[in-house]
């Protein structure tokens, strides 16, 4: 486990913010690379490279190895290099978010949410269980109730994991470090060495929350690897289920909860939203719409179903559903009301077409809770000509998919996943599919079965089976399904398959394996399934296809994904029939050249392939009916160009070349390609037609998996991706620039030219991310209104834009980032990073027309969240005002003028980032008035980082403060002109009393550093060169963390005559985590008198702090710290005491004279301490008092150490 012990017992207990800075100097290329040498020269900067490796390892709870760091940053400081030059950036809060925006405020529930709320801030609950019949919102409630308490910071990260009814350990980790952006080292076969990785994470200090969905069985939470909190780490745990007894016996949950139905009025009122309020006025079926809301029994679920189904239905279509009510209501499902069963199945018969209902039972053959991709879902429809439109194309059909899951969606039979291309189906509607399937076209799903169904005697013989095995070690022989046309078999354990399986009408094969599965396949595996049309092998090891595979003749399409494979040859006897083939993930080294002879192939997915080294030329140029080709990412063989009339060479022995592509891009057959391509020189001279493509995901120059925020595009929903990199960008490429949903350009030469004279009209119509990095085009604007396309000094038109979502802009030669007129026309910008470019002016700048009211009107960015300004010298100005000259420097603007005036309007901002602005003095208006509207900028801010912006001299007005109601983090650093963190303005200088308080009522975490003139956190008028960093003026009553380093004008940290001040409105009492150094005028950290308000104080750090005589200063009562755990005391050369004593001779100077005494005495007690490490502290000549054991024992102080370091004591 890492613990802060173990990080600060070798490392001498650096700061990890340091490390972060260090790192980011490699990433900005060549122009910091002097900057990066010069300080790798000193001590502070080799181990501030450790100190970001022990943060990241300490946030996935690892133990430290310091020496074989400190061994590692020798080394590298001699070499001049890093090993690890970046490191990933924390992923957008979007993504922490559970709730999927359905949650509706339901009056009967308002006390529910209240009571889990405070249940889970109760320190004796670490437990919660939350039941009620399935449908009713239990999901829906615990993940709006775990987004809240994560954004108010009750906890660090809120993590979800549905277990269903099938529970996979190895499922539910992956689940629950993909909601904490956790990359498990550990493979998916080690389930002890995943166990471990998250148990480390839940116990590295900060707070946690588990949910844990829809568990029907005992679940064993350390096996996954869950702590429960103990009150110091670990985690604690929602629960959800049907059913009470497992909650309250079984897992012997601290509080359970019954989430009830609704109660008959808000059902009533729930219905009416979803059919219309107009119902009430139709008497000739106000009967049966009561008696249909009554029948849903006040579950959310079936209400919104049955509702939407019969929303805006005529007369024959309520009395229709109302018979059919009748008749479902004989339906049995185990743990599902037989009204709610009767309520979905009338929303199911209602679906408008077959379409709607084949692709809804599809979607209930996949796993419980699965994310299913809409290409899957158009995969099978077009193997199994399940579209009744029978599209041409693949495109057609997906965009019919599209349009029935729309439908399926509507009518709240599916909801959308994680992003738009995934569905996911709610267990319950699921478990009714289920039946349907079974009653209507003879589907068996199982997933939990122990052993292979027989076809039932009485009734049709199954046409799709769906399996889930436990430790099924082999196949039955014999086995007879005639009207069978699929089959889904998934087993953790599976050994080998039956031999001579006979299924003459097999439509449909999947096999799922979820650890890899050593299997011979009898030759005549196949022969009784001459009918089969879809097989899918997933996560096998087979060396050899069966020879029974070539009889096949209807199968349309195999899926051997994940697969470890050799001989794959037996494929070219599929020639006349197969459509869809995928080796996505597989372990092939090269395409074996018989896939050229299957000619009838539409889509070839080769994704994941990362062993795949050769694809033999003549393949994909025959294979002529493609219309979707995905390569690996990091596939980069490409045959160059060669000359045609160079003999002697031997091209069957070579990988394809790009010429290949040409027939396929020319005549627009092929719609798809996932390709990189390393080197444009690879390309043909005469270039390749690639308009026609209408998705895409193409790399040029270096791969997706090389540049670091290219990572983002793992996840990225769009299909229309390029990434440009290098050289200038060719013409077959800008067609795509123009179609793209995600756009990176990275050291593009022209890029002026070969977008602006163009004539693109609206161009860029579904840009959602656009990133331009090293631009050398000397540019005005970079998003402005031409005047015309020839005369324009800017590189797009006023229309194009309009969907982007994130932008990133970095060492590009531009004055002005948008126009007014653009600027108030990206309404859906919610991210934007602008960095490193050099004569940068302004974000917003003037269009050069004499508007007057666009000039001086306002802009508001409605949706940006998040904000980043880095290296910008330049920067005058968010928003420049409109009056200019020139002067000497250049610049357009004579005046200083703050960062954001009251033109910029950010109502929705919740991450600002502010580095190296070195013409900025101001970051708000101290004339904005003081306002707290919805519509006002910063009332959603967030988190606040300023860093190194030298002519800054005071931060927050006292009247942007107000605005600020919902700041949680604030750090600032490296400003060396910084006064003030919060100060009044003239005009409230004169009436605001001194004695008045603000409260910051939010702030969690506080962070100051290398402020050589700050003066005080509030500057008030008795401020003097040196006096106390916190005084009555400014109240904390949530602060956790606080972080003060090199802050040289602050001789006290508390003001000892606030201190009534503080415990009146509970001030500091959240203090957890304080670290303090390098501030040489201390000479004491607190007094004692404020001890009472740190008494939840866990961790305690001081360093390199000349003056300090004690930690405590001149305390008489005894003092105890009853939850510190780890307190470091490092390089004090001044220090005496923990708690310093006034000597009996009197004061020099007006100070007290200080006798030698030892660290700790009877006045001092630590009964949590876990760790304590003590370092050049010269002064002291004894740790513990000898005449103080006794009160040591009878307090129990001290009996928790585990970890002692007294480095540099004699």
């Amino acid at each position: 486990m890492c613990t802060p012990q173990c990080i600060f017992e070798k490392l001498g207990g650096l700061a990890c913010d340091e490390a972060i800075k260090a790192g980011k100097y490699v990433v900005r290329y060549a122009r910091n690379l002097k900057n990066m040498q010069d300080e790798m020269r000193d001590l502070d900067d080799r181990r501030e490279d450790i100190e970001s490796k022990v943060c990241q390892a300490r946030d996935r709870g690892e133990e430290i190895k310091a020496e074989e760091n400190i061994a590692e940053a020798n080394n590298l400081i001699k070499k001049s290099h890093f090993e690890e030059i970046s490191r990933p950036r924390p992923r957008p809060p979007e993504f922490e978010s559970l709730s999927d925006n359905n949650y509706v405020n339901f009056d009967s529930r308002a006390s529910i949410y209240k009571d889990l709320t405070d249940a889970l801030k109760d320190s004796n609950v670490n437990m919660i269980g939350v039941y009620g019949p399935g449908g009713v919102g239990k999901t829906t409630l615990v993940k709006e109730v775990g987004d809240q308490m994560r954004q108010d910071g009750t906890f660090k990260q809120a993590a979800i994991a549905a277990v269903s009814k099938d529970l996979n350990v190895k499922e539910v980790q992956s689940k629950l470090a993909e909601s904490l952006n956790l990359k498990l080292k550990a493979t998916t076969d080690d389930q002890e060495g995943r166990r471990t990785e998250l148990w480390n994470k839940f116990t590295n200090g900060d707070k946690y929350l588990v949910i844990l969905d829809d568990i029907w069985e005992m679940v064993d939470l350390k096996k996954m690897g869950i702590p429960i909190s103990d009150g110091k780490t670990g985690c604690k745990v929602v629960l959800t289920s049907r059913k009470e007894d497992l909650l309250r016996i079984t897992m012997k949950a601290d509080r359970n909860f019954r989430i009830a139905e609704l109660p008959e009025a808000e059902a009533w009122d729930l219905f009416k939203k979803k059919v219309g309020n107009s119902i009430e006025s139709r008497p000739e079926i106000y009967p049966l719409a009561c008696e249909l809301c009554r029948q849903c029994k006040g579950l959310p679920l079936a209400i919104n179903a049955l509702g939407t189904a019969l929303q805006d239905k005529p007369d024959y279509t309520w009395k229709n559903a109302s018979d059919k009510l009748k008749k479902y209501m004989l339906t049995q499902i185990e743990g599902i009301d037989q009204g709610v069963i009767a309520t979905l199945r009338v929303s199911y018969d209602m679906l408008q077409s077959s379409d709607a209902q084949s692709c809804f039972l599809l979607c209930c053959l996949f796993a419980e809770d699965a994310e299913i991709p809409i290409d899957e879902l158009t995969r099978h429809c077009v193997a199994r000509r399940l579209l009744a439109q029978n599209p041409h194309t693949l495109d057609e059909a997906r965009n019919a998919v599209f349009t029935v899951v729309d439908a399926l969606k509507l009518a709240s039979l599916l909801t959308t996943g994680a992003h738009e291309n995934v569905v996911k189906i709610h267990d319950v509607i699921r478990d009714i599919g289920i039946s349907i399937s079974r009653d209507e076209k003879a589907f068996l799903v199982d997933h939990g079965a122990l052993r292979w169904p027989e076809n039932p005697i009485d009734g049709p013989s199954y046409s799709t089976i769906s399996l889930n095995f436990k430790n099924i070690k082999e196949f039955p022989d014999g086995l007879v399904y005639p009207q069978l046309y699929t089959l889904m078999v998934d087993n953790s354990e599976l050994s080998e398959f039956p031999d001579g399986l006979v299924d003459p009408q097999l439509y449909t094969l999947m096999f799922d394996s979820s650890e890899l599965s050593d299997l011979e396949v009898p030759d005549n595996f196949f022969n009784g399934m001459a009918q089969l049309t879809v097989l899918s092998l997933t996560k096998m090891r087979m060396w050899r296809l069966p020879s029974s595979l070539a009889k096949l003749k209807y199968l349309r399409m195999l899926n051997l994904n994940g697969c470890e494979l050799e001989d794959i040859a037996i494929l070219k006897d599929m020639k006349s029939n197969l459509e869809v083939l995928s080796l996505r993930g597989s372990s092939i080294k090269s395409l074996p050249p018989e896939i050229a002879q299957l000619t009838s192939l539409r889509l070839l997915d080769l994704r994941d392939c990362s062993s795949l080294i050769e694809i033999p030329q003549g393949i994909i140029s025959n294979l002529t009916n493609l219309e979707e080709l995905l390569f690996p990412d990091n596939f980069n063989q490409w045959e160059a160009a060669i000359d045609k009339k160079k003999e002697g060479t031997n091209s069957s022995s070579k990988n394809m070349g790009l010429e290949e592509l040409r027939q396929s891009l020319d005549n627009g057959q092929l719609t798809t390609l996932h390709i990189f391509i390393p080197n444009v020189k690879l390309l043909p001279k005469d270039g390749l037609k690639f308009e026609n493509l209408k998705r895409f995901r193409i790399s040029v120059g270096l791969n997706f998996d090389w540049y670091e925020n290219f990572k983002w595009y793992e996840n990225f929903p769009g299909t229309r991706v390029l990434k440009h990199e290098g050289s200038s960008l060719r013409n077959e490429f800008i067609p795509l620039v123009y179609k793209a949903e995600a756009l990176s350009l990275i050291g593009i030469k022209g890029l002026k030219e070969v977008l602006d004279y163009r004539g693109v009209g609206n161009g860029f119509p579904d840009l959602r991310y656009l990133e331009v990095k090293s631009c050398d085009d000397d540019l005005e604007y970079f998003l402005g209104e031409p005047k015309s396309s020839v005369q324009s000094h800017m590189l797009h038109p006023l229309q194009s834009f309009n969907k982007l979502n994130k932008l990133v802009i970095e060492m590009c030669k531009l004055r002005y980032l948008f126009t007014p007129t653009v600027a108030r026309g990206l309404v859906h910008l919610e991210e934007l990073t602008v960095s490193s470019c050099e004569i940068m002016e302004a974000i917003v700048g003037f269009e050069g027309q004499n508007d007057e009211n666009e000039l001086i009107g306002d802009v508001m960015f409605s949706k940006l969240k998040e904000l980043v300004l880095e290296e910008l010298p330049n920067l005058i100005s968010f928003y420049a005002e409109k009056e200019k000259t020139q002067t000497t420097t250049g610049s357009s603007f004579a005046h200083p003028q703050p960062l954001f005036s009251n033109k910029v309007i950010l109502p929705v901002l919740e991450e600002l980032k502010v580095e190296a602005l070195d013409s900025i003095e101001e970051i708000w208006d101290k004339q904005s008035p003081s306002v707290n509207q919805e519509t006002a900028s910063f009332g959603q801010l967030r988190n606040i980082t300023v860093e190194r912006c030298t002519k800054l001299v005071n931060l927050v007005p006292s009247n942007i403060l107000g605005r600020l109601r919902n700041l949680q983090d604030l750090t600032v650093e490296g400003c060396p002109n910084v006064e003030f963190i919060v100060f009044k303005n003239g005009k409230e200088e004169e009436e605001v009393a001194d004695d008045s308080t603000l409260i910051i009522s939010q702030l969690r975490r506080l962070a100051i550093k290398k402020l050589e003139k700050l003066k005080s956190f509030y500057s008030s008028s008795t401020t003097s060169n040196a006096e106390s960093f916190f005084n009555r003026q400014v109240i904390f009553p949530v602060l956790e963390t606080l972080h003060i380093e090199e802050v040289g004008n602050v001789i006290e940290i508390w003001d000892k005559q606030s201190i009534t001040v503080f415990e009146a409105h509970g001030s500091f009492c959240q203090l957890m985590n304080m670290d303090v150094s390098g501030c040489n005028k201390l000479m004491h950290l607190f007094p004692s008198k404020m001890h009472p308000l740190l008494k939840n104080l866990k961790y305690l750090y001081v360093r390199r702090c000349e003056s300090m005589e004690g930690v405590v200063g001149f305390g008489k009562d005894q003092l105890c710290f009853s939850k510190l755990t780890s307190l470091y005391l490092i390089g004090l050369p001044k220090l005496v005491s923990f708690c310093t004593k006034m000597g009996e001779e009197g004061t020099t100077e007006g100070n007290p004279t200080i006798h030698a005494q030892p660290l700790f005495n009877g006045k001092v007690i630590f009964p949590v301490l876990e760790g304590l490490i003590i370092s050049e502290v010269d002064n002291i000549i004894e740790i513990w008092d000898k005449q103080s054991i006794t009160v040591f024992e009878a307090h129990g102080s001290f009996c928790q150490l585990m970890t002692v370091d007294r480095r540099g004591l004699q």
